[in-house]
Parts: structure tokens; sequence; C-alpha cells
């Protein structure tokens, strides 16, 4: 098997809880790939390590907690893929990563690419994950798939039979606004600036619904960015208000001291909203930085 035309790619976690599998299949399907073999995963902490671990650069180690969390929500689809490429790809793999899966930061994703099409959230909820070259390819293949599953493509196609969930959706910003207004409703600021700040929030996820997922996060930091300047006095008096609203402090929080803050406060959220709005607040768009 010439594996210069053989491609490894992951629809991650959120993909697959986003039912965008058999889109991005398609997607893929229609730039001239065959499916080879699909495997659904759940990609342990332990597996996500070897994944991003090539054996020479060592990830941060607090970008790799926020991954392994990631993966760790629930399964992945594991894929083989088959096709040609031409000039200046050397591989299936450089073709896939550098052309078709768009940048690791959803806001610089070009259009036409799957980070971009199908609406990355931020640097870790971003849908897709590609071998960028052959050899990378055989390595992380390997991690899913066995010796044999892997000889057997040679003379025999695997059928690819994909999963049928529920629909769900995931918004960074719903999950946001609904924390915020959460928070001012049971704060003890003047009820008059409550109402002030109730109506902007709301005003606020009214405009969200037209901003591209790709977009949001970006777009959430110029809110935060306004809204400070706006309720600045307001916020600094309120512990939690500017824990969540200063984003120039973020990597200082202690999220899990602040999510059992939510809970008790009678916040209901999901280990998915949990996990997006923590690596939204961690992991900041580029201009935006504590």
């Amino acid at each position: 098997m010439n594996w210069d035309n053989i491609g490894f790619v992951i629809c991650k976690p959120d993909a697959v809880y986003l039912n965008l599998e058999q889109e991005i299949l398609s997607f893929l399907r229609q730039k001239g790939f065959k499916i080879l073999a699909c495997k659904y995963v759940t990609i342990t902490p332990d597996i996500c390590r070897l994944l991003y671990w090539n054996g020479y650069d060592v990830p941060t180690a607090w970008w790799w907690e926020l991954e392994a969390e990631f993966f760790n929500l629930g399964e992945s689809l594991c894929v083989l893929v088959q096709g040609t490429t031409s000039p200046p790809y050397k591989s299936v793999s450089e073709l896939i990563d550098k052309k078709l899966k768009g940048h690791y930061r959803p806001e610089y994703a070009k259009i036409g690419t799957i980070r971009s099409r199908f609406g990355a959230i931020n640097r870790i909820f971003n849908l897709f994950h590609s071998s960028d070259c052959t050899k990378a390819a055989k390595r992380e293949a390997s991690l899913f798939f066995t010796a044999e599953e892997i000889e057997r493509l040679a003379y025999k196609n695997t059928p690819c039979i994909l999963k049928q969930n529920e629909d769900r959706f995931l918004d960074v910003t719903d999950t946001y606004f609904r924390i915020k207004l959460h928070c001012i409703q049971v704060s003890s600021m003047n009820p008059k600036v409550k109402q002030k700040y109730r109506n902007y929030i709301d005003e606020k996820y009214r405009q969200s619904k037209s901003v591209s997922n790709s977009k949001k996060q970006i777009w959430l930091y110029e809110t935060l960015q306004e809204e400070y300047r706006l309720f600045y006095k307001d916020i600094n008096e309120n512990k939690l208000l500017k824990a969540i609203t200063d984003y120039k402090h973020f990597k200082k929080i202690d999220y899990d001291a602040l999510f059992q803050e939510f809970f008790t406060m009678g916040l209901k959220l999901t280990k998915w909203e949990l996990c997006l709005l923590k690596t939204t607040m961690l992991l900041p768009p580029k201009n935006y930085r504590g």
C-alpha cells in the first residue's frame, strides 16, 4: 500500500456530537477521496498524548490537558482515506492538511475549508484533525487501526457505518450569555443598572445569531471589551461578573472552583458547555491575550 496516497483524519468529538461526520466525509468524497475505513473511538488522555507527540516536540502541559479533556468528552471518528495528489503537495496527507483542513484558529480558516465550512468554534473545538505528512499518517493510524486491519485494506474495503444521534448544538455565545444573565439576576447591583445590563446582554445575544461559528469567539471577545467599558464599575464590584468578563485574567481562574460556584447558583451546564466555555476563555483570539 502506497502511504503517500493514504491520509489519516479524525472527526473530533465536537464533530461527532454535532452529527457532522457524514457531511465531512461527503466533503472529502466530493474532493475525490475514497473512504477506506472508519472507526469510532473514545480517545483517552494517554492516546491523546501519543497522537500529538511526534517524538520530538513535547506539547505544552496546559494545552495538552485541555486537548485531553476535550477528547475524553465523547467519541471521535478515525478515518483512513485514499486519493491522489499533484504538486506542490507531496502526499494526500499534506494536501488535506494544507489545503482542506483549515487554520487551527477558526477565525483564520479560509472559506471552503472544513473548519470554516462546518463551523469550528475555537482552537480545541475545531472539528477535524489530519496527519500533516506520510510519516505522521502511518504513525497516527497505527494508534487506532491494527496492522491486520491496515493490511486488509489492500484487497478488501471496510464498510463505513456511521451512527445516527439526536440533533444537538453547541454555541459558546448561548452558554456565555445564559451564565451572564444568571449572574446579573442574582447580583446586588442597582435595579435600574441591572435592567440596563440585562437589556444589553439580550441585544448582544440577538446579534450573536447572525455571527458564524468560526467568528463567534473573536466576536465574543470584542463584546467583552465593550461590556467591560460600559459596565466597568458594576462588574468590578461583583467578583463573579469580573471573573467571567475581564479576559485579561482568564488564565488565572480556578475553573473547578468557578464551575462549582455556577452549580451552587443553580446553573445547569453540560460537560460539553463547561469544556467549551473553559477552552474559549483559556485560548483567546490572537489580539486578546492577557
